[in-house]
């Protein structure tokens, strides 16, 4: 049968078969249900007339609830001689007869809501005519709730045909409009009813199609309040903020909603068809819309929902004045929600204080009123107290590369109106200046740095701001790299008292983690400030997420790897790479994952590059990346690069970024011992200058491995055994034990190798556990199918030697060495040396 509805072929196919099975004489009864709007009717129609084109008599009635309580009102529509329920006899004796001079089709829609006197006649009738040919086709709504003394499985029997009608696919709403079909499905799930109403409507929901689903909830008690409240809370529509709303137990209401398909059965609730509940809120007038919805919001933030969705609703609620949301609105931020702020009832202090947060939000989607607005609100203040104050805490939430320049005007405007005896706020609003711009490209870094000696030359009268000048002079001697114990004691003096918010500024927080990090008890101090500090000053992270930066890098520096990479963990997964933080945070947890292995994690965490201070330290983790990946050339290149941009902003010390001890072996692996050599006693030099453990024991490998000098790389082992820094020690272990084995002494070699691949172990450090394992195991013992000799050769190759060097050293020809490595690619199942350090670790 060739389908007259629009998807509905397989449906009226099923329908087609029982007439077929009518013709031969055997009677059936099939139920069509479906929501409302589905289309039962329209399929029930098309049904009736597909019967009538075969020859069948066909009865019809429809069932409507207003005329539910009139005996007979539905039966007498299919016999109209039927008077009472002692009639009953005489109505099949009349179908039974006419069913012997053509089949039946007798339709009642709407069965569901027929009187109880129709219910009992169909529920007669139906058994009694089996084996006749008869069809008795019932439509029925989704999950009515019977209350009457006759069900629908009594009329149609214990196994009815069934027809559960779903909406239309995205394919058959295609034929129907222009309008994007997968959307119109996303809204109206295909339902028929629905989705004619969309393509009238210009918006996502029907006012009218709101108040019709309002009147047909009526007869059930609380539906209608329920699906009101549930369309105000959307994803918040959970049992108790329902109940809440309404006022009453939402419970019952609930129930029935679900079995009618209009809310979906979810927790929390939500609607089954969003254009359902788009017209629900269309029907309510907006006074009453706003006013739900700032009782919802009441009710989310007194249930601690978070900050977003409370102020979704509050956005909602215009038409209400809501004094308790603005701090949470201003902690929210963003255009919208700070405009929804201003609405409120404000007193002058904060209603600057907003217009400025306001203009800083526009002017970072690049608008430029926005930086329009926050000039035009701060000269219109009549008190420079306020609005220098109001600029200081606008300059301290700044971020991201686009407000250095803006900060800078704004300092400048606001200090221009303080006088003398408020040298105290000029200061802090210079530091704080200047903080954001040295952080940016080096070109902003060295114009910002001439208020630098203006800052140290002027003592501030504020205790909170004499320590925050000290902090500044540990922050110029980690530039210079001067001392570090002159670092140390000016950073340890910044720390001692309560928070000053300089220290959260990420370019101050960059310096002190390496000025601090190498004593376990001065970062611990570090990080226990930042665990105090009041509130976020970075709008990418909360609160708590820099002291657990500062935190991993004192784990790292005593070579715990795993608890390192758990707390940089996140602060990475805000995933906002245009904070400094973030991206100092990122590279970190590059760092990391390279020392554990983890290649490909650390991989998309140095994809960003830009002129921040901390891009350095993304290109510097990206260098090592393929260093450790056997891409030394590219690894030499990154390297240099961050080299090139310490210096071009005049940061020579070691300690910063460990850039040129990583340079020095990629030279070596390329074969360039004389650049090696020279990079590693520049990079000694300056470590000795700095003075510290890490840095001079980490400089002193940089020359022992160069220069294959056993005494220095001594030295280098000696030094960092009594150091808290574990991984670098087990690292200076395995590079005196590597080079103990290429002089041939192999004894002395042993018990070196052995110590660094138990260290490494226990920090995580898999590849270097790797490497040491590997030669300390029995030079007898076969590796993953190759020869003592192939094994020996793929080793060195995987460190990053060369065949030359590995040739010099192994006492064997060039020729010699490219055979084993041939071997040893073909036997690994790999096509050269990029993919040795994996196959070796596999």
């Amino acid at each position: 049968m060739t389908s007259p509805l629009l998807g509905r072929d397989a449906e009226l196919a099923a329908l087609g078969r029982l007439l077929d099975d009518a013709v031969q004489g055997t009677a059936s009864c099939v139920v069509v249900t479906g929501g409302f709007g589905i289309g039962k009717s329209a399929l029930l129609d098309a049904f009736t007339a597909e019967a009538r084109g075969r020859g069948f008599t066909v009865r019809l009635a429809k069932s409507a609830r207003l005329e539910s309580h009139l005996p007979g009102a539905v039966v007498r529509q299919l016999a109209p001689c039927l008077a009472n329920e002692h009639d009953l006899e005489e109505l099949y004796a009349r179908a039974a007869n006419s069913a012997r001079k053509a089949p039946i089709l007798m339709v009642i829609d709407d069965v569901h809501v027929a009187d109880t006197f129709s219910k009992r006649a169909l529920a007669y009738l139906r058994p009694r005519m089996q084996g006749m040919p008869v069809v008795i086709a019932l439509g029925a709504s989704q999950g009515y709730l019977s209350t009457d003394e006759v069900t629908l499985p009594e009329i149609a029997g214990a196994h009815p045909h069934r027809i559960d009608l779903d909406g239309l696919d995205v394919a058959a709403i295609a034929q129907l409009t222009d309008r994007d079909p997968q959307r119109c499905h996303e809204l109206t799930g295909g339902n028929p009813y629905l989705l004619q109403a969309l393509l009238r409507e210009e918006g996502e929901g029907s006012a009218a199609v709101g108040e019709m689903i309002g009147m047909r909830l009526r007869e059930y008690t609380g539906a209608a309040e329920v699906a009101r409240s549930a369309a105000v809370l959307n994803g918040d529509a959970g049992l108790d903020l329902l109940s809440a709303l309404t006022g009453f137990d939402a419970l019952p209401a609930v129930d029935t909603l679900v079995r009618l398909g209009v809310l979906a059965d979810t927790d929390p609730l939500t609607f089954r068809y969003p254009f359902v509940r788009n017209s629900i809120l269309a029907d309510m007038p907006i006074a009453v819309r706003s006013a739900a919805h700032a009782r919802a919001a009441w009710l989310l933030f007194e249930s601690d929902a978070p900050d977003e969705r409370v102020a979704e609703h509050v956005l909602k609620a215009r038409s209400v004045r809501l004094p308790w949301s603005v701090d949470l609105l201003r902690e929210v931020g963003g255009v919208e929600h700070l405009e929804r702020a201003l609405d409120e009832h404000l007193s002058d202090e904060d209603r600057l204080s907003i217009e400025v947060e306001l203009g800083h939000a526009e002017h970072l989607a690049d608008n430029r009123e926005g930086r329009d607005r926050v000039r035009d609100a701060l000269t219109a203040c009549e008190d420079p107290h306020l609005a220098a104050n109001a600029a200081l805490s606008l300059i301290q939430n700044m971020c991201t590369g686009s407000d250095a320049h803006f900060a800078v005007s704004l300092a400048i405007m606001v200090v221009a109106r303080l006088l003398p005896e408020d040298r105290d706020l000029v200061w802090n609003l210079v530091c704080t200046t200047y903080l954001l711009a040295a952080n940016r490209d080096a070109r902003m870094a060295n114009c910002a740095g001439k208020y630098y000696d203006d800052l140290i030359g002027d003592i501030p009268q504020d205790p909170s701001l004499r320590r925050a000048r000290q902090a500044l002079l540990a922050v110029g001697n980690a530039r210079s790299g001067d001392s570090s114990a002159e670092a140390v004691e000016h950073a340890l003096e910044a720390l001692d008292g309560e928070w000053v918010d300089v220290f959260g500024e990420p370019y101050l927080f960059t310096f002190l983690v390496p000025v601090l990090a190498d004593n376990p008890e001065h970062i611990n101090k570090f990080w226990l400030s930042h665990s105090t500090a009041p509130v976020s000053y970075d709008p990418h992270l909360r609160r708590g997420m820099l002291s657990m930066v500062a935190r991993a890098a004192a784990f790292h520096n005593s070579g715990d790897l795993a608890r390192a990479y758990t707390f940089l963990t996140p602060p990475v997964s805000t995933g906002n790479a245009d904070c400094p933080a973030v991206l100092l945070a990122m590279a970190k947890l590059a760092e990391v994952c390279i020392e554990m292995g983890q290649f490909d994690e650390a991989a998309p965490l140095v994809a960003e590059d830009g002129d921040l201070l901390q891009h350095i330290n993304v290109v510097y983790a990206r260098g090592r990346l393929k260093l450790a990946s056997c891409h030394a050339e590219g690894a030499l290149e990154d390297l240099l690069e961050a080299g090139r941009r310490l210096a071009e902003r005049e940061m020579p010390n070691p300690a910063l970024v460990a850039w040129r001890h990583h340079a020095v072996r990629a030279y070596l692996a390329l074969g360039n011992k004389d650049d090696a050599a020279r990079l590693a006693h520049e990079e000694l030099d300056l470590a000795k200058r700095w003075g510290s453990t890490r840095v001079v024991g980490t400089a002193l490998m940089s020359v022992g491995i160069s220069t294959d000098d056993i005494d220095v790389l001594t030295e280098a082992e000696q030094l960092l055994a009594s150091s808290p820094h574990r991984l670098l020690h087990a690292q200076s272990l395995y590079w005196l034990g590597h080079h103990l084995r290429r002089k041939g002494r192999t004894d002395a070699a042993a018990p070196h190798l052995r110590r660094a691949f138990e260290l490494a172990r226990r920090l995580s450090a898999h590849p270097l556990a790797k490497l040491a394992g590997d030669e300390v195991r029995d030079e007898d013992d076969q590796v993953q199918g190759l020869t003592k000799q192939e094994n020996r050769v793929a080793r060195m190759a995987a460190q990053g030697l060369t065949n030359r060097q590995i040739a010099e050293t192994l006492h064997l020809t060039r020729r010699t060495v490219e055979l084993h490595l041939s071997s040893a690619y073909r036997k690994l199942g790999i096509t050269g040396r990029a993919e040795l350090v994996a196959a070796l670790w596999s």
